[in-house]
């Protein structure tokens, strides 16, 4: 069943998850970490930066436009930490060029051990929104 939320509100949950962005394109990907960021919110973007840059700009951050995607999918892979692959339809299609890693369940450097609190973390994610989500109009609460 898929789940309506707004997408700020769902950038709200996974900055505190403390996960990886990640964007690609036919060239590469670029990839942004930390568990140090917060959300910036414009009239058409949603700027995520870290918060202990000596100011907004001065280290890396992404700016995501307001309204260009309507919905995201759990990807699960055996053996690989789950994401979540943003498209811009409501159906998944191609490739997805925006991709929202959930925190590691490896520890890669111990041979690969479980980490169950990042597990639990995102099987409570699953559980409380589901693995598709659509989302709404911040304004007026209805499908886009």
């Amino acid at each position: 069943m898929v789940q309506t939320i707004v997408f700020k509100d769902l950038l709200d949950i996974l900055i505190r998850m403390n996960g990886a962005f990640v964007f690609y394109n036919a060239h590469g990907a670029m990839e942004l970490r930390g568990a140090d960021f917060y959300m910036s919110p414009s009239t058409h973007w949603l700027t995520v930066y870290h918060t202990d840059a000596s100011s907004p700009e001065s280290r890396s951050h992404v700016h995501l436009k307001w309204r260009t995607l309507e919905s995201a999918s759990i990807v699960e892979e055996e053996g690989q930490t789950p994401h979540l692959a943003f498209f811009t339809t409501t159906q998944p299609v191609d490739e997805p060029q925006f991709v929202w890693y959930f925190p590691d369940f490896y520890d890669w450097g111990n041979n690969k051990a479980e980490i169950p609190s990042n597990i639990a973390q995102y099987e409570n994610f699953v559980q409380q929104y589901g693995n598709r989500l659509q989302f709404v109009d911040p304004d007026i609460g209805e499908k886009r």
